[in-house]
């Protein structure tokens, strides 16, 4: 029996995570150890490790890496990172997995990447590939450099990964998982929805998810301002979800908090694709926008540089930070009615919502020899 470890940190990347585990778990030739850390242990941005208890999964370990009251920079993101990289050496040495399965562009999934690669356990990579700029674009590209075998999400990435020097033979397309989950979340009522939210979701709302820009920091308590103008002068509902806890993030708490529109810290990952069901349009910076919301046919409004360089379905407006921009941009995904066909029309470019079934396969069936681990750069 072979047996796979995650890492999770966020609601970002559990919520990739979750379907393959679900795979997994069907499966009788494969098990899993889930180690949680990051802001799922954290009050302030929800105590997400609660949603993981409710979805049933097991969890292996809990290693805390930040405090409830650290710092907010760049210098901290880097101490927790070192932290967990630390600790996360012992939970490999006592767990002993076949493969560490990492994803994405998060410091814990990079700190056990660079752990297992050193430790010689092969290491999976999910949605490696893709540019966006910032710190993002940098902890991706290294850990696929750290990374034995890639699960991309669409040829784009794959040909990217193979220039980066990958061996094309553990290069396998699959698509974004958390397209899995969301499209087969159990539907959950407009009653529930309203008593969740307070939204009337038979009407047009809007979702904002905004970030901070990790190379921009000083200029975010005026970029969440500027969203927040917009999202006022537009005049309709709007639900404010909390940002993860990259440095500068508290600025955009601070600004949340100082708001009379709705917000919540977090949503579970049923509860999130069921509102995507019905959103008019998704606002913000998150990569949700860029990877799912045209599985839903939602347009969004992707505000600055933080995913910069990665592909655009047909469904998505680019605008830089500021209000009146970002105003234009919100009522063309609400009114347009040109824009709106087209959106009805759209293809989303990361998957079909089968990418956990495709990584289940791979994690069964590759060979776990001296050769995967052996990596070298291929011309």
């Amino acid at each position: 029996m072979r047996k796979i470890l995650f890492v999770t940190e966020r609601r970002a990347d559990y919520s990739r995570f979750k379907p393959i585990i679900d795979k997994i778990e069907e499966d009788p030739d494969l098990d899993y150890d889930l180690v949680v850390t990051g802001i799922h242990l954290l009050e302030r941005h929800g105590k997400t490790i609660d949603h993981i208890v409710k979805d049933g999964i097991k969890i292996s370990s809990i290693v805390p890496m930040f405090a409830e009251d650290h710092e907010d920079s760049g210098a901290e993101m880097a101490r927790a990172a070192g932290r967990f990289l630390e600790k996360i050496t012992h939970e490999l040495e006592r767990l002993k997995p076949d493969i560490v399965l990492t994803g994405f562009d998060i410091g814990a999934n990079f700190a056990v990447g660079v752990a297992a690669a050193h430790m010689n356990i092969p290491v999976g990579h999910v949605q490696g590939g893709e540019v966006s700029g910032s710190i993002d674009e940098s902890l991706r590209h290294a850990l696929s450099k750290f990374a034995h075998f890639h699960f991309p999400a669409n040829d784009d990435a794959a040909k990217r990964l193979i220039r980066m020097g990958e061996n094309p033979e553990y290069v396998f397309t699959v698509g974004c998982p958390s397209l899995d989950a969301l499209l087969n979340a159990p539907e959950i009522s407009k009653e529930e929805l309203v008593r969740l939210t307070g939204l009337n979701v038979s009407d047009k709302f809007i979702i904002i998810i905004q970030h901070t820009v990790t190379t921009e920091i000083e200029d975010v308590p005026q970029h969440i301002q500027a969203t927040l103008d917009a999202v006022r002068a537009v005049n309709i509902p709007a639900l404010l979800l909390y940002p993860n806890n990259d440095a500068g993030a508290r600025a955009i708490i601070s600004a949340i908090e100082g708001t009379n529109i709705r917000r919540m810290r977090t949503l579970s990952i049923e509860e999130y694709g069921n509102l995507l069901r019905y959103a008019s349009a998704l606002v913000g910076n998150s990569s949700s926008g860029i990877h799912e919301t045209a599985s839903f046919k939602v347009p969004t409004v992707n505000i600055g540089d933080r995913q910069a360089g990665r592909l655009r379905p047909e469904n998505v407006i680019d605008v830089p930070n500021e209000s009146h921009a970002i105003q234009e941009g919100i009522e063309t995904a609400l009114y347009d009615e040109a824009f709106l066909e087209k959106v009805k029309n759209c293809k989303n470019l990361y998957g079909d919502g089968k990418s956990a079934e495709r990584i289940v396969k791979v994690l069964k069936e590759i060979p776990l020899g001296k050769e995967l681990i052996k990596k070298n750069f291929i011309e």
